[in-house]
């Protein structure tokens, strides 16, 4: 592959472009899907605020949370005259509410899920899917029975740049991706204001080991699944550590982890999150033979592809489209990945649902299905049990579904 194929395979657009995504956004169905959502803080209200935007096919008929005031801005957002719930389970028995959004603390997904799909309710539950393998297997098996719809919340998986570094990924761009390096990093103690001590689990529930999984599941599953998503293969081998070495608050969850995922091929993947440093911020960095795609978030969200040089790449022919382009494949200034649409949280949210409210009207399966959620949840629980016991954990047949 030469540079001038090169740039013109990165030139490449997606066949999502934002009149298409419009299109699937806004077009009125012949039937609206009538949402009841379950959680309605920080990430639920989020949501919210991009179907009202986005999304004239939904209404939301229903909220649940157990906080009073959160459930009130929920309502807000919410269709005229929507329900009001703080037991889940009387909105999951609401025969108006046709779907379900779960954005609710890790601990509660698997319960809340199983009920929603015992219901009879499609079901878009946030990501960590859930809290242990033995939950995930259960749940998976139950999904399969279902002809509902389920969706889970790895909302990346739409998002047009990550479709297209998996494209030059598979076509051979890179190479052979040997190593990838991930990093989500962050300055602060994550640590919530609690007024009455009565609530601090409640509040600050990912401090504690019975209702999180803690940085890794919290941050580093999404990267997860980007990375499984980008080798399309499952991790043999994980050891890592993790500790709680600079906030002393009484928390249970690590402050910072870093996990090495072993994959077929000898393959290596690092995770690391930490909350005393955000130099890097989100950074993923996939290393081929031939070349290295860095994906930074904090830049934007941006992708840049760093050819090896000539030397240690023989067959990269350099045609001398211009002087200031090899300089500045010499400087490492690599060389931008161009992507047509939005590639910011919000783009790639609108996408998913966009995806899960299509998928109830035809039938067909989400691109973030169940399976992909419960692989995520295996290898945050190998890297966790890895970390607090100090071993190397290894794949296990038994983690397949049923």
């Amino acid at each position: 592959m030469n540079r001038r194929q090169f740039v013109r395979s990165g030139s490449l657009l997606l066949a999502a472009t934002p009149a298409v995504l419009r299109a699937s956004v806004e077009h009125d169905e012949p039937e609206k899907v009538r949402l009841g959502v379950i959680g309605t803080g920080i990430r639920g209200l989020y949501i919210l605020n991009i179907i009202r935007q986005h999304f004239k096919n939904v209404e939301v008929v229903a909220c649940c949370d157990i906080n009073t005031q959160n459930l009130q801005l929920g309502l807000q957002l919410a269709a005229p005259g929507a329900r009001s719930y703080q037991n889940y389970q009387e909105l999951l028995s609401d025969e108006k509410v046709g779907a379900v959004l779960i954005a609710t603390p890790l601990y509660l997904h698997y319960e809340m899920a199983r009920k929603s799909v015992e219901a009879q309710k499609h079901t878009y539950c946030e990501k960590t899917m859930c809290h242990t393998i033995d939950q995930s297997k259960e749940l998976v098996n139950r999904v399969r029975l279902s002809p509902f719809v389920f969706q889970v919340g790895y909302q990346q998986r739409y998002n047009s740049l990550y479709k297209k570094v998996r494209q030059l990924i598979q076509n051979g761009s890179c190479g052979k991706i040997m190593y990838v390096d991930c990093f989500w990093n962050r300055n602060g103690s994550w640590r919530r204001l609690v007024k009455d001590p009565g609530q601090e689990r409640l509040l600050n529930w990912r401090m504690y080991r019975e209702y999180s999984g803690g940085l890794m599941a919290e941050l580093c599953s999404h990267q997860i699944d980007i990375v499984h998503m980008m080798l399309q293969t499952l991790p043999v081998a994980v050891s890592g550590l993790g500790g709680i070495d600079y906030w002393k608050d009484g928390r249970e969850t690590f402050d910072n982890v870093t996990a090495l995922f072993e994959y077929p091929e000898g393959v290596k993947a690092r995770f690391t999150a930490l909350t005393t440093n955000a130099h890097e911020g989100f950074r993923m960095k996939f290393y081929g033979t031939k070349a290295t795609i860095e994906i930074n978030r904090k830049a934007g969200q941006k992708g840049i592809i760093y050819p090896e040089s000539p030397p240690q790449n023989p067959n990269w022919e350099l045609d001398a489209i211009s002087g200031a382009t090899q300089t500045s494949w010499h400087d490492e200034e690599g060389i931008p990945i161009q992507v047509e649409g939005g590639t910011d949280d919000e783009a790639s949210t609108t996408a998913a649902l966009a995806d899960f409210f299509a998928c109830i009207h035809s039938g067909k399966k989400p691109v973030a299905d169940v399976i992909n959620g419960h692989w995520s949840t295996v290898a945050v629980c190998m890297a966790n049990t890895s970390m607090f016991n100090h071993s190397i954990e290894s794949w296990k047949e038994t983690y397949r579904p049923d």
